[in-house]
Parts: C-alpha cells; structure tokens; sequence
C-alpha cells in the first residue's frame, strides 16, 4: 500500500509542474522597456519562460528623436538579482524558453525594445 501512495504522489508531483518552485507562484504579466519584474525560485528549479511580443518600441538616435530603422525583435533577459545576468534572448514574436536555475533567491525579468507578455512557471 505504502509503495502504491508513493508512486502516486511521484506520478502528481511532476504534473503540479514548479510554480510550488517560484515563491510568488510564477509570473504572468506584461513587461514594458526597461521595466523589470522580480520573482522567487528555488536552487534547481526548471522553468519554462513565454514571452510574446505585444509591441516593438521605436529605436532613437543619440538625439533621442526616432531613428530611421525599424526594430523587427526585441530583447528578454533573465536576471539573478545578486549574480548578474542568467541569460538574454531575442524575440521577435513568441517563444518558450527553458530555463534551470543554478542559485536561488530573487530573479529579474525585463524587456528590452518593446511590450511582451511574460509568463514563467
């Protein structure tokens, strides 16, 4: 009996998927330039991270007025709060990125050249 419980709860446990992982339950918002948005996870915790394209922001010169090029992606990173940089990607629609965490505590997410919704669990 205490075998079958046992295989029951490994069965479940992976299903619940690592939200129990990220101390705020995960992350499900929308990200704009330069924001950043901090979130809890645990040392080796596996995430899975979505960001989709809302909008692509205008790059500007040095003078700060709109350049004449047009931005086709823009840039998701994933920080350690204390440790620096996780690692960057650039996004030009939608994607899923796995990502495992080698040291715990507080991680930022921020968007680089536009708007995404980002969702990590």
């Amino acid at each position: 009996m205490r075998r079958r419980a046992f295989i029951s709860l490994a069965t479940v446990l992976p299903l619940a998927g690592c939200t129990s992982m990220l101390g705020g339950g995960g992350v499900d918002t929308t990200i704009q330039d330069d924001e950043l948005v901090e979130f809890e996870a645990d040392d080796g915790a596996d995430l899975s991270v979505t960001v989709e394209v809302q909008e692509l922001a205008d790059p500007e010169d040095e003078d700060g007025e709109d350049a004449d090029v047009d931005r086709d992606a823009l840039t998701f990173r994933l920080d350690h709060a204390d440790s620096g940089p996780i690692d960057t990607w650039t996004v030009s629609d939608s994607e899923t990125f796995d990502v495992s965490i080698d040291e715990g505590g507080t991680h930022v997410a921020m968007v680089i050249g536009g708007t995404a919704d980002v969702t990590i669990e």
